[in-house]
């Protein structure tokens, strides 16, 4: 069953890599599609998966379950399955050993794991991208929380796509933030984010530095536990351990919300301040590689013969209020109705 749009709703593309049920996998995936679907001001056309906090084919099963549950008729795109050309071996490798821990899997032993959900032909993540973009010039704003891998394959695909997209919001990349030389979605894939933020795209960037600026504690979440449906059961099932996890991982009292801010901001802007700069990524070097760097449009023209005709400003998410970030979560959570598939 479709939920109906109306008009004013901001269509967007969720380009995700979620790992809401699976042991030790980040869930914040989850509650930005959670918000996607509940909000008022957002119509979800499309949801594509991208290997990083899960791999592709776990992801895709999670999104699938996702749609089920909630009972909308989304489409799922699987997409990439590995980056443009970083070796994927190291980054899996430590993603996955955290689902193998005995203790993080007895902690999840509550949480409904996905349903099983072979990708089959729902592959072309990129393709697919492009196919929905070019019928709704202007129109679709893509949310890409997981690395960009599809979305730079889509811009290779098609080169003319920035004069179509309404925007790309992007989760990722890590300026100056202590204990990060790279955030993971920049890090798993340094050449795609490097394609898609100097690709002149109109882009609004949430970096580890403005998203580190958010919390979800266990008394937050109590607000959403009162609910009786299934999108606001999901949600705290799956989030509850991850809470923990990250509250002992990090030392701070709860879990940080990374990929809902970039669909919070679309529902509410004053959520967060932005600053306008020219932003690339490092794609050289042991430890920079994948890191993002700024500078303003007039530090560029101090360069002697460098050519910035074709630069276009990024808009940098700098500070976040996190108080406004759950009320507009919750409001969509707890306003959710199962009986009409859409908001009460």
């Amino acid at each position: 069953m479709s939920a109906g749009r109306p008009p004013s709703r901001r269509r967007i593309i969720v380009d995700c890599d979620p790992g809401n049920g699976v042991p030790g996998a980040d869930i914040d995936d989850g509650l930005a599609l959670a918000l996607a679907v509940a909000s008022d001001a957002i119509g979800l056309d499309m949801i594509t998966v991208v290997s990083g906090n899960t791999h592709r084919d776990q992801g895709y099963a999670v999104a699938r379950t996702f749609v089920d549950l909630v009972g909308l008729d989304i489409p799922v795109y699987a997409g990439a399955g590995t980056a443009l050309l970083e070796p994927s071996g190291p980054w899996r490798s430590r993603q996955d050993q955290v689902t193998r821990s005995d203790a993080v899997r007895a902690a999840w032993s509550a949480v409904p794991p996905p349903a099983p959900h072979d990708p089959g032909t729902a592959f072309g993540a990129a393709a697919e991208i492009v196919r929905h973009v070019r019928a709704h010039p202007g129109e679709i704003t893509i949310v890409a929380i997981g690395p960009l891998t599809n979305v730079a394959q889509a811009l290779q695909l098609d080169p003319g796509l920035p004069e179509v997209v309404r925007e790309i919001v992007v989760m990722g990349g890590a300026f100056d933030v202590p204990g990060f030389l790279q955030e993971l979605n920049f890090g798993i894939d340094p050449d795609a984010a490097r394609t898609v933020l100097t690709s002149g795209c109109p882009i609004t960037l949430l970096p580890l530095d403005a998203t580190s600026q958010t919390l979800l504690r266990h008394e937050d979440l109590d607000l959403v536990d009162a609910e009786r449906s299934a999108l606001a059961r999901y949600v705290v099932q799956t989030t509850r351990p991850w809470i923990d996890l990250a509250a002992a991982w990090r030392d701070i009292d709860g879990c940080l919300l990374h990929d809902p801010l970039a669909v919070a901001l679309l529902v509410d802007p004053g959520i967060v301040t932005v600053e306008e700069m020219m932003v690339d990524v490092e794609t050289q070097g042991t430890l920079t590689r994948g890191r993002p760097v700024a500078w303003t449009r007039e530090n560029l023209r101090l360069h002697v013969g460098l050519d910035i005709s074709r630069a276009k400003p990024v808009r940098i998410v700098k500070t976040v209020d996190n108080d406004r970030l759950l009320r507009t979560m919750f409001a969509a959570y707890q306003g959710w109705s199962d009986h009409v598939g859409s908001r009460a």
